[in-house]
């Protein structure tokens, strides 16, 4: 059964945008809409490796904490990407929230795509800075559905530099997504 896929291909639904645009909250709508499985790194992260974290990473720089978890995302990620294969050979859609913060993370999850022929959409979710900021401290004490990791004022400093916004050769492909 080939569900839900453009062109005859399979697809893959690519969510990317800066913290707090609503990557999580789109991914949700996506795979409630394509029948699609959805993975998000920040909730593998929070589940396999934030419990057994050293107890004072929390107070530690934000460079210690983003060394500390830059390697534990990359096991997710190849994990996740184990698992997409086997969802995709199946035909079965997925949903991908996180890994794609820059050109060549983007660029590498396009070509793995590519190589096994399946459609891979873009999906680029913005929002202005400062509700950015505002939901991410808003999620941090509701702690609901989106919510998979604390994100201190400092982290989110952080973060905002690691995202590289879209070229304009990507977004002539991607579906822009305003929150």
């Amino acid at each position: 059964m080939r569900a839900h896929s453009l062109g005859g291909k399979i697809v893959i639904h690519l969510v990317c945008g800066p913290i707090g645009a609503g990557k999580t909250t789109v991914a949700h709508d996506l795979a409630e809409q394509h029948g699609a499985i959805r993975f998000s790194e920040d909730e593998w992260l929070s589940k396999l490796f934030i419990p057994d974290a050293p107890p004072d990473l929390i107070h530690a720089p934000v460079e210690q904490i983003a060394t500390w978890a830059s390697e534990k995302y990359l096991r997710c990620r190849e994990q996740i990407w184990l698992l997409c294969e086997q969802l995709l050979s199946q035909g079965i859609p997925v949903v991908l929230d996180g890994g794609a913060s820059t050109k060549v993370q983007r660029e590498a999850l396009q070509e793995k795509a590519r190589q096994q022929d399946y459609q891979c959409q873009l999906y680029y979710v913005v929002a202005d800075s400062e509700i950015r900021k505002s939901r991410v401290f808003d999620r941090n004490i509701a702690q609901g559905k989106t919510y998979s990791i604390n994100v201190t004022p400092a982290l989110f400093d952080l973060m905002e530099t690691f995202f590289e916004p879209l070229t304009d050769e990507e977004l002539g492909s991607a579906k822009l997504v305003r929150t």
